[in-house]
């Protein structure tokens, strides 16, 4: 009795041991692992903070090689993303990269991970890294990319100048025509709720082709797969020819988001708001009116910051983002800006009236983002980020579609020669808590981790969004009804392609997108019914804006 005692207690010592030892953290080794050693320090403010990158990356390797390290989730690096550097190693040496302030770690990513520059490739699996890092739990915001509650594309400078579409070369930037159209092309494959730009969305090269550029830059929109919302702010191209002023806004106006209904196209007024429909997040979008040279003029009337003071009054402090769009950034002060060594001298004087006013509303209300263009500073040049130290609102820096600047040779002004394979954007994430700006080359869709930046999120769903309203037909329609219309629709598309910035132009084209390719005949009556009733709405939407400024 005593000995069956004994060997119950020693089995059930041993079974002890078994579930400890199940209970451990765990960590895959592999051979490979003996190569190279990976380690990441977390620094700043926000060591701590969820998804916060900012710290040094060390890789120390045992042999002599060239590495790339990469963001991975459990199995793979993340598509759709340049490698995070490359490093040249040493036998028992050190090879570090550093995230500098408020970068981001993305939503899906958990690893990091160094692979040997023969096998780096995308989306390259975990197992073939020579070292892993696991990123620890409290540094993961907690959503993945696929929760995000709603995504825009935050993009600038277009300059789109030809005369003529397609028939004759750019006045000044070579590439415009194409790089936007890759904008939308990144657009629509990433699936962004809308688009928002920072201004210049034409170059305004000749006064009397500023309807062309115009025409040029919705034509390219309308012959793109991007089906959703662009609204757009001011900026100095829009005004270009002094003492044309007036006359240059009515055409922006004319032209852009501000175009979504007949009551913001009869104000006359150059800027507006948005209300993102799922959150109630704010989306300010000014626009500058005092001409091309905002180093020189006032570029914001007493009118136009009485309402911004007064959108900010009525939205600001309430649980929701707001986003300031606005094109040109104050000299020496923040995002887009050398503060010890200005390259650009276009930016606006700090010691304008107006320029004064603007930086103290947004100084009184410091959790807003405020996203500019301008300079065309490639994300390289590292202006993207700035809170002044904590002293200003959030500032996020454009760069442009249609041509990114680099530093000349002499090193003190900006180079614009034309890259036709760089034109640089934001695809933006918000979050509950985290708005995530990650920075890409829209010509090969991939986003660079070294200029994707993270800014603390207020905001939460209140709906799911609404399907723009449509009235029902009377009628039962058959599939001969629904395929005229259908057809109908393309040539409309067509016709109209001037109005396509309008909400009533892209909800048209969004509709035809989802039901061209259908099979009329397999479709129930019912839904038949609904896609057709649909069209017909939505064509009245549109032939009601078109009656308001007609072309």
């Amino acid at each position: 009795m005593k000995r069956s005692i004994r060997y119950f207690l020693a089995y059930l010592l041993v079974l002890c041991m078994i579930v400890a030892v199940l209970q451990l953290p765990t960590a895959t080794i592999s051979a490979k692992s003996t190569k190279a050693t990976l380690t990441y320090e977390f620094t700043g403010e926000d060591a701590s903070t969820p998804g916060y990158a900012e710290g040094a990356i060390r890789l120390k390797s045992t042999t002599d090689g060239d590495y790339y390290l990469y963001w991975a989730n459990d199995n793979k690096a993340l598509s759709g993303y340049y490698e995070i550097s490359k490093l040249s190693i040493k036998k028992g040496k050190i090879g570090t990269f550093t995230f500098e302030y408020h970068t981001a770690i993305p939503a899906d990513a958990t690893k990091v991970i160094a692979v040997e520059a023969s096998k780096a490739k995308d989306n390259v699996k975990v197992k073939d890294a020579v070292a892993v890092y696991t990123l620890p739990k409290n540094k993961l915001i907690g959503f993945k990319s696929t929760q995000a509650l709603y995504s825009f594309s935050s993009y600038s400078d277009i300059h789109i100048d030809e005369e003529k579409y397609g028939e004759t070369p750019a006045y000044w930037w070579m590439h415009s025509e194409q790089h936007w159209a890759q904008a939308l092309q990144y657009s629509a494959d990433k699936k962004v709720d809308f688009i928002v730009s920072s201004g210049d969305q034409v170059t305004n090269a000749k006064l009397g082709n500023l309807e062309t550029e115009w025409k040029a830059y919705q034509y390219i929109l309308s012959d793109s797969d991007y089906v959703n919302p662009i609204w757009e702010s001011g900026g100095n191209h829009e005004v270009r020819i002094d003492g044309a002023v007036a006359e240059e806004l009515k055409s922006y106006v004319a032209n852009t988001g501000l175009d979504s209904t007949p009551d913001t196209l009869n104000s006359g007024k150059s800027y507006y708001t948005m209300t993102e429909p799922t959150t109630g997040d704010v989306f300010i979008f000014m626009s500058l009116e005092g001409g091309y040279r905002p180093a020189q003029y006032d570029e914001f009337t007493d009118k136009q910051l009485d309402w911004l003071e007064e959108v900010l009054a009525e939205n600001y402090g309430k649980g929701k983002n707001i986003y300031l769009i606005q094109h040109a950034l104050i000299s020496r002060y923040g995002a887009g800006d050398d503060t010890e060594n200005p390259y650009y001298s276009g930016s606006i004087n700090p010691d304008l009236p107006s320029a004064k006013r603007f930086v103290s509303i947004i100084e009184k209300h410091p959790d807003i983002v405020w996203i500019s263009g301008h300079t065309h500073e490639a994300y390289q040049l590292g202006y993207n980020y700035s809170n002044n130290a904590g002293t200003s609102c959030n500032m996020i820096h454009n760069s442009s579609v249609g041509n990114p600047t680099h530093i000349s040779s002499t090193g003190n002004a900006l180079d614009y020669a034309f890259n036709e394979d760089l034109s640089q954007g934001y695809y933006v994430e918000t979050f509950e808590n985290a708005i995530i700006f990650n920075g890409a080359n829209v010509c090969e869709q991939k986003i660079y981790p070294a200029y994707s930046y993270i800014i603390s999120g207020n905001t939460k769903q209140v709906s799911t969004g609404a399907t723009a309203e449509f009235t029902w037909v009377d009628t039962d329609v058959t599939p001969a009804m629904l395929n005229s219309a259908l057809a109908n629709v393309k040539t409309m598309l067509g016709i109209e392609y001037r109005y396509s910035s309008y909400d009533q132009y892209q909800t048209l084209k969004k509709c035809y997108y989802n039901y061209k390719d259908s099979n009329t005949k397999e479709m129930t009556a019912s839904n038949r019914k609904m896609v057709y009733s649909m069209i017909t709405s939505y064509i009245k939407s549109l032939q009601a804006i078109i009656k308001v400024v007609p072309r």
